[in-house]
């Protein structure tokens, strides 16, 4: 369950088109005194982005995306099918889990609750180091730990670099914490209802 709130979001907040439209106009992708693209290529980037990341559907060959962009978007898609893997997996066995203590008799509160608490309890963590060492610093753990390769370190004239400056992961990063919380806040609060076997 906690794996399933924390993914959740980040896995449906990513493929809503209108927040990343939002995205891309505030950090001066698409809006500001100088764009950097029109809305309407950054959003077909974008899209052709989403398919490939998700759906494995290729890159247009048009000559946007460097070697080193390729290669690093190729790692970006293995990373991308994983948490969408887990996503699925750890919300099917959420409703197992549910649907089993419900078929016992059990009072699903105790879990609801722990899972509302633990999350809570990552997040802080995440928004103290987020505050204490800084965003770029936990930016390049995050890419240090899960890519074992350099090819991340892109020249800041590049394509991906100029549609997805650092700010965008930035705002991205904290909106989708933001749902998780809301999320665990919310089975926090359910939990402490005197009955929850009928969720």
């Amino acid at each position: 369950m906690v794996v399933a709130v924390l993914l959740t979001p980040f896995s449906l907040l990513v493929n809503f088109v209108p927040l990343q439209r939002l995205l891309l106009a505030v950090v001066g992708t698409t809006g500001g005194v100088a764009p950097r693209f029109s809305v309407a290529e950054a959003v077909r980037r974008v899209l052709d982005l989403l398919k490939y990341l998700a759906l494995r559907r290729a890159l247009p060959n048009d000559g946007f995306y460097s070697p080193l962009e390729i290669a690093h978007m190729s790692d970006v898609q293995t990373i991308f099918q994983v948490v969408y893997l887990k996503t699925v997996a750890s919300c099917l066995l959420t409703i197992v889990l549910v649907v089993l203590l419900r078929r016992r008799g059990r009072d699903i509160r105790w879990v609801v609750r722990a899972a509302g608490i633990t999350v809570l309890t990552l997040i802080a963590v995440l928004g103290t180091a987020s505050v204490t060492l800084g965003f770029d610093a936990l930016f390049i753990a995050f890419h240090k730990l899960a890519f074992a390769n350099d090819f991340w370190l892109l020249p800041e004239g590049s394509g991906l670099i100029r549609l997805f400056p650092e700010e965008y992961f930035m705002n991205y990063f904290f909106i989708a914490l933001g749902a998780s919380v809301a999320i665990a806040l919310i089975l926090t609060l359910l939990s402490r209802q005197k009955r929850i076997r009928r969720l």
